[in-house]
């Protein structure tokens, strides 16, 4: 299923078309090939992937390092953890997995992505606590965790929350959890 998963997303990146001033160098060498017109931006990736598709989201994923939005949304048959290749994505900005069913906990490695601004693993299956390492995150000005199965308290440390944009924090209130 994970073959089938990473063979479904390659083929329908290279189905795609993206043009050369939307692709960094760099990104190019990884042979992924994107040719729609209008080219889409990777923050509207998920809509021209299969509802069918299913299985974990691929570690070759990370191979993209100068990607700067990746959403996935509504994709219910995507499983599993998210995968630490995430970290590799330094310039990523926009990171939107929600309405998938993504479990596991919220990973602390998401505290590397120092460029991110707008983070939201709404509508999963995540379970445990909140990283507090994600209160260190310069630049984020809106959290979505709600609509998952995390447990305990909020981490004190988002009272001193360091993201230099004012925005939104969306975690579960206690009668969620």
């Amino acid at each position: 299923m994970k073959t089938l998963f990473v063979s479904l997303l390659i083929s329908t990146l290279l189905s795609l078309s993206l043009s050369q001033e939307l692709c960094n160098s760099q990104d190019k060498k990884t042979g992924i090939r994107l040719s729609v017109t209008p080219p889409p931006t990777a923050s509207f990736l998920s809509q021209f992937l299969p509802a069918t598709l299913s299985g974990e989201i691929p570690a070759a994923v990370g191979d993209l390092p100068y990607l700067q939005n990746l959403v996935l949304r509504k994709l219910t048959n995507i499983t599993g953890p998210i995968q630490p290749a995430i970290a590799k994505l330094v310039h990523l900005t926009s990171l939107r997995l929600d309405w998938l069913n993504l479990t596991g906990t919220v990973p602390d490695f998401l505290s590397q992505l120092k460029n991110l601004t707008f983070l939201d693993l709404s509508f999963n299956g995540f379970s445990g606590t909140i990283p507090s390492s994600l209160a260190l995150l310069p630049n984020l000005g809106a959290l979505h965790l709600d609509r998952n199965k995390l447990t305990g308290s909020i981490p004190e440390s988002f009272g001193t929350f360091k993201g230099q944009r004012a925005g939104s924090l969306l975690v579960p209130q206690p009668a969620y959890w």
